[in-house]
């Protein structure tokens, strides 16, 4: 298992990779794009989805225990391995030069096997993106519903909840202000987009 070495993110005052400009402090965009990511929006991140994880697993493991080890591989190699190649790929971050791992709040951790690919997803990607994120998330709400024991109901409930405000949080916090143009769930205003493609010639736009 490779160890990360090095700060726990990048230096928010040192321009990505991607960027022309010389430094920081004086950019308009910096409350608009986020191009530097903290802990406490990892920890954000990680409190809504461990916890929509632990409950979806609780629905598996009640309906058939076997499927949870399943249910764990294909939630860590979708979200640590698939999902990298066929979106993160495409982030500017991903282009960060002197690490093997990514130091994002979503992939934390997530090793980094291939080359940045600036530019839109594929129709190809984004559908191996959305039939994984499908299966990934709908996986524990049919287990919950094949389930006839109306103990875990309550359960049901808990993690449609979670999940529906999960997303909610996600496109307020995260989503609208992604510098990952080419992710289905960007909502960076197109003015914002416009501006920030100027400052980041390596990028390509995908709308």
């Amino acid at each position: 298992m490779q160890v990360m070495k090095g700060p726990l993110f990048l230096d928010p005052d040192t321009p990505i990779a991607t960027c022309t400009a010389s430094e920081c402090s004086s950019c308009d965009l910096r409350k608009v794009v986020n191009c530097h990511f903290s802990l406490k929006q990892l920890a954000r991140f990680l409190t809504f989805a461990i916890a929509a994880m632990i409950v979806g697993g609780y629905g598996i493991f009640m309906f058939q225990p076997w499927l949870l080890l399943g249910w764990v591989v294909g939630f860590v190699s979708f979200f640590g391995l698939i999902e990298i190649r066929v979106m993160c790929s495409h982030c500017p971050h991903y282009a960060e030069p002197g690490s093997k791992n990514l130091r994002c709040w979503a992939n934390y951790g997530s090793p980094r096997l291939w080359k940045y690919r600036p530019g839109p997803m594929s129709t190809g990607e984004k559908t191996i993106f959305f039939l994984g994120l499908a299966a990934i998330v709908g996986f524990p709400l049919v287990s919950f519903l094949l389930n006839p024991a109306r103990i875990h109901v309550f359960a049901l409930v808990l993690y449609v909840i979670l999940v529906g405000v999960g997303y909610v949080l996600l496109k307020k916090h995260y989503c609208s202000i992604c510098m990952n143009f080419a992710c289905p769930f960007n909502s960076v205003e197109a003015e914002v987009r416009k501006a920030f493609l100027a400052k980041n010639t390596r990028m390509k736009d995908d709308r």
